[in-house]
């Protein structure tokens, strides 16, 4: 990188007037307010950037944020992704209502720790900013800043911003970095255009890494664009990782449809929806909240109106934790843990926040059925077994595929299967890339071959059955249908039949005597008939068997390949393969094209039993018939496996 950067962001936090820009312009020689008016009315207005240069030369990113009521929907955007924060409170002022809710808002969003500015006290004698510490300290209690340190500052004087400085880079070499691991995240916090570069939308990343040529995708748009350029505090980075602010040059991006609010994000890993599941909490003051009651959602940079939807109650009240259901009025990008807040639509307050649970669509619901759902989550946490679990217990003999679960997890499909293969009482179907509770798989095993069981009842000496029969059941869905074949397959316990069969091995037990006998006598009838293949009505009279009797011992002798049916007679098996030689070494005679007559006078047979013959190899994959002519496949592996028979025979 060209730029050493420790991968923490500080933002202020506080009431109009208390000195939050003039703070950050102290500490870092950088001015936050941008915008022209800001610079004239004397008020930010939106977000601003800049960086703190530490003792051991790294970056440190601070995002200024505005104090007025009117724009606490900007205050909010600039916390997203913030680790630390400084609430700035002026000494002559003490606590107003906007540190109030600033503080709220700190801690409905959970940032790790911060410290507080206590401002102006160059303007107070000590007493009063005795007085202005106490309040402070009080407000301050069983909230994520209770306890914090508290420094008394003039950003006129200098008076304590050394000791200001130092405090604040002891907390942001203790606090953990933001991991890079997982796919990347980034909600947009700003939108420009510079000249010769195009499109930059900058923020901070939550989750994963971004380098220059990688593609992501704007949600909700679903516009994929590649990343051109990197800049973080200053100068160019060759990767943004979570945990500091960064601008993506995209100059693919259509400007006019991307804005703040948007997510910068892997492609393909993210959903978007108009549907929000929480864990909500209301705050101290919070007002009585009802069923349905109109809010505005921030989550990430984003700000959607929309309708609390309670689940088991009709009302709720101050300091009340609930698991909801909010409904937008617009699709939102947001994932599992992140956090949230709500405010009411009038008057425009914060009444609660928390983290996300999950994202969807919205819909029919049953509200205590939704709750108890919820909560399950909930439980669930944030380990991803415990996740996985929960989503296939609520998908049930279902499954979830990968891919499902990687998009309710929010991550890659490789950290789904990293985590299945350490989870055995889950199985993995691997053709289908599905994954089912084992109990399930077993139950699932249970009814086949129960279900097989009864089909062939009438039919005991037959081993095999169609996959379309199973396939036709009600009661079990077809997913877990195949994972269960397949399982068994693996396990030598099925293998796959001729036509469509599947043979189930453990029926092919011996035959009684009677049985035993009376199928050798079939088998034998059939062969010698060669290629003029009995009538049924000539097979019962032979073995003097009819109905079901009859049929399980056919399909007996095909489950043992004994006997082969081609449209409605019984061939035996030995004639079919001795007739694909002969139509083999018949192509090789004439260009690779079969001469039919000459076939027809060898096999001494008719066209009635010859071209529903010739049909069934070519379904057998040896010869194909294109424009009236029937051409040996050369390249079928059928061929190559008679064509060794031929030279071992030579």
């Amino acid at each position: 990188m060209a730029r050493a950067i420790h991968p923490v962001v500080v933002g202020t936090a506080g009431h109009i007037d208390h000195g939050k820009s003039s703070l950050v312009k102290a500490l870092t020689g950088i001015d936050p307010d941008r915008l022209k008016e800001e610079k004239e009315r004397g008020l930010t207005i939106d977000l601003g950037f800049a960086r703190l240069k530490l003792s051991d030369g790294r970056w440190l990113g601070m995002v200024d944020v505005p104090g007025h009521e009117r724009f606490v929907r900007n205050m909010v955007a600039g916390c997203t992704g913030l680790d630390l924060a400084i609430l700035v409170v002026a000494a002559d002022d003490g606590v107003m209502p906007q540190t109030i809710e600033h503080i709220d808002i700190l801690d409905l969003l959970g940032v790790r720790g911060g410290l507080v500015a206590l401002t102006k006290v160059d303007m107070v004698d000590p007493a009063l900013a005795d007085m202005a510490e106490d309040e402070v300290r009080k407000v301050l209690r069983d909230t994520v800043l209770d306890g914090v340190e508290i420094c008394r500052v003039s950003s006129v004087t200098g008076e304590g911003l050394p000791e200001l400085k130092q405090k604040l880079e002891a907390l942001a070499l203790a606090v953990e970095p933001r991991q890079a691991r997982g796919p990347f995240r980034m909600p947009i916090q700003r939108v420009f255009t510079l000249p010769g570069i195009g499109t930059v939308v900058t923020g901070i990343p939550v989750s994963g890494s971004v380098r220059p040529g990688d593609e992501v995708e704007i949600l909700p748009l679903g516009e994929k664009l590649k990343v051109r350029g990197l800049h973080a505090y200053g100068g160019k980075v060759d990767e943004a990782v979570a945990g500091h602010s960064t601008a993506l040059s995209v100059p693919d991006a259509k400007e006019t449809g991307v804005h703040r609010g948007m997510i910068v994000g892997a492609p393909g890993v993210f959903a978007t929806g108009d549907a929000v599941d929480v864990a909500l909490v209301t705050t101290r003051r919070s007002p009585v909240l009802h069923h349905r009651e109109p809010i505005r959602f921030h989550t990430g940079t984003v700000e959607v109106r929309g309708e609390l939807l309670l689940l088991d109650r009709d009302t709720m009240g101050p300091s009340d934790q609930v698991t909801v259901r909010v409904e937008l009025d617009d699709d939102v990008c947001c994932a599992h843990g992140d956090r949230f807040l709500l405010r009411l639509q009038n008057p425009a307050v914060t009444v609660g926040g928390g983290t996300v649970l999950r994202l969807g669509k919205s819909g029919r619901y049953r509200r205590k059925d939704l709750g108890v759902e919820l909560q399950g989550i909930v439980a669930a946490g944030d380990r991803p077994e415990a996740r996985i679990d929960h989503e296939l217990n609520l998908a049930g003999p279902d499954g979830r595929g990968v891919d499902d679960l990687a998009r309710a997890l929010e991550c890659e499909d490789g950290k789904v299967l990293a985590t299945l293969a350490t989870m055995p009482h889950v199985h993995l179907h691997q053709r289908a890339m599905r994954a089912f509770l084992l109990a399930g798989v077993d139950a699932g095993e249970r009814e086949v071959l129960d279900s097989v069981d009864k089909m062939l009842a009438r039919r005991s000496a037959a081993a095999s059955i169609k996959r379309t029969a199973l396939r036709t059941t009600k009661t079990l869905p077809q997913p877990l249908i195949e994972a269960v074949l397949d399982r068994l397959q693996a396990a030598g316990r099925v293998r796959a039949g001729s036509q469509g069969q599947i043979l189930f091995v453990e029926r092919l037990r011996p035959l009684p005597p009677v049985q035993h006998q009376q199928l050798e006598r079939i088998v034998a009838f059939c062969e010698a008939r060669r290629f003029k293949p009995p009538e049924l009505a000539e097979i019962e009279a032979e073995v003097g068997l009819t109905g079901d009797a009859l049929q399980g011992l056919l399909d007996r002798a095909q489950d043992e390949a004994r006997l082969e049916k081609v449209v409605e007679h019984w061939w035996g098996a030995r004639m079919i393969r001795s007739a694909m030689r002969s139509i083999r070494a018949n192509c090789l005679r004439h260009a690779e094209v079969l001469e039919i007559p000459e076939l027809r006078d060898e096999f001494d047979t008719s066209r009635k039993y010859l071209i529903p013959l010739l049909e069934h190899v070519d379904a057998l994959g040896l010869t194909v018939l294109r424009g009236g002519v029937r051409r040996l496949l050369s390249t079928s592996d059928l061929n190559r496996e008679l064509a060794r028979e031929a030279a071992g025979a030579g």
